[in-house]
């Protein structure tokens, strides 16, 4: 215990590390990816792909439903709601459209002036 000559790399070692991690956290903090944001586009993507598997299960032989009377989307072709959704049946051929949209102006929490979008899906496809 009265060795002292291996007290000086640890502490070192122990400094750089706890260096090495800070430097690591604070670039992902400084990044500026918003969680929320991210969570969104996941989300209308999910979505997206659940409306597909809707249109499919319902112009199944077996099930032989029309889509266009059980489904929301189809009548929301100018919605406001963020995010919208719409489909668009042509001649077989659907395609879904999806956006996520923001006011142009962002002040104190407050959005202002015209809107933009900010992420957009589009899937066409046939059953």
């Amino acid at each position: 215990m009265k060795n002292k000559h291996g007290d000086i790399p640890i502490t070192i070692l122990v400094i750089g590390v706890f260096l090495v991690c800070s430097l690591a956290l604070l670039s992902f903090y400084l990044s500026g990816i918003n969680e929320k944001k991210t969570a969104v586009k996941l989300e209308i993507m999910r979505e997206v792909n659940s409306l597909t598997d809707e249109i499919k299960f319902y112009k199944n032989p077996d099930i032989n439903k029309n889509p266009e009377l059980l489904i929301d989307a189809f009548s929301n072709k100018n919605s406001n709601d963020n995010p919208s959704y719409s489909i668009i049946n042509d001649g077989g051929n659907y395609k879904i459209n999806a956006a996520y949209f923001e006011n142009k102006y962002q002040a104190f929490g407050f959005g202002f002036g015209g809107k933009k979008i900010i992420f957009s899906v589009e899937y066409a496809f046939r059953p």
